[in-house]
């Protein structure tokens, strides 16, 4: 029994697509067996004896779903919240804001408990200007 095999691969270069999208038409096929060259193969496209399986497109619908949370403000845990980093910005401004707590509690406007609260709040963000540490040192 003769294969499609050089049908199937002559017919996907012709109409341009892959292997898998060619369609051969079931009662037909003993009329593209004979066929053995392009015209053959193009005269059966004409005819409708071959032709390409429907493209299936992605579905979005979980996507679709995901985005519409987000955008409602759902899903926003710890580690799927994405912002940018400027790690060569921190060394510069940590060292300022250290150095202006420093004189602080040097010139006693700031206890040293102040100060050691006030110096891991710097450490972890929560500070990040001379008014907020002006601002948090007359709250307590």
């Amino acid at each position: 029994m003769k294969t499609l095999k050089a049908q199937k691969s002559m017919a996907a270069k012709v109409m341009n697509i892959g292997k898998n999208k060619v369609w051969f038409d079931p009662d037909r096929i003993s009329e593209i067996k004979e066929a053995i060259t392009k015209q053959d193969i193009m005269d059966l496209i004409k005819d409708g004896a071959i032709s390409k399986n429907p493209v299936e497109g992605i579905k979005r619908r979980a996507g679709k779903r995901h985005l519409k949370r987000k955008r409602k403000g759902r899903r926003r845990r710890s580690g799927s919240i994405k912002r940018t980093l400027k790690i060569e910005d921190y060394p510069s401004r940590i060292r300022k804001l250290r150095a202006y707590l420093k004189n602080l509690r040097k010139a006693k406007k700031v206890t040293t408990e102040q100060y050691r609260k006030m110096y891991n709040l710097l450490k972890s963000g929560v500070i990040k200007t001379n008014q907020q540490i002006l601002d948090y040192s007359k709250q307590k």
